[in-house]
C-alpha cells in the first residue's frame, strides 16, 4: 500500500507504522511489514507485508516527536 504524509513545522514523519488487518470482529498485526520511502513531505511511502485475508487495513502511527 502507499501512504503519503504532509510535514512541516508542526508535523513530522512517523517514527513507526504498525499495520493491522481487520476481519470484521478483531484486528491482527500483519507479518513481514516493511516501509520504504517517506523521506520527505508528500512523497509516498510504500508499505509492504505478507499476504493476508481481511476486509480493512489499519495503520497505527507512532510520533517521532511525542508531545
Amino acid at each position: 500500500m502507499e501512504v503519503s504524509f504532509a510535514t512541516g513545522a508542526a508535523h513530522s514523519l512517523p517514527a513507526a507504522i504498525l499495520v493491522e488487518v481487520g476481519d470484521g470482529e478483531r484486528w491482527a498485526p500483519v507479518t513481514g511489514a516493511a516501509v520504504a520511502g517517506a523521506c520527505a513531505s508528500d512523497r509516498p511511502a510504500v508499505v509492504t507485508f505478507d499476504a493476508v485475508r481481511g476486509s480493512r487495513p489499519r495503520l497505527t502511527l507512532t510520533s517521532s516527536r511525542p508531545g
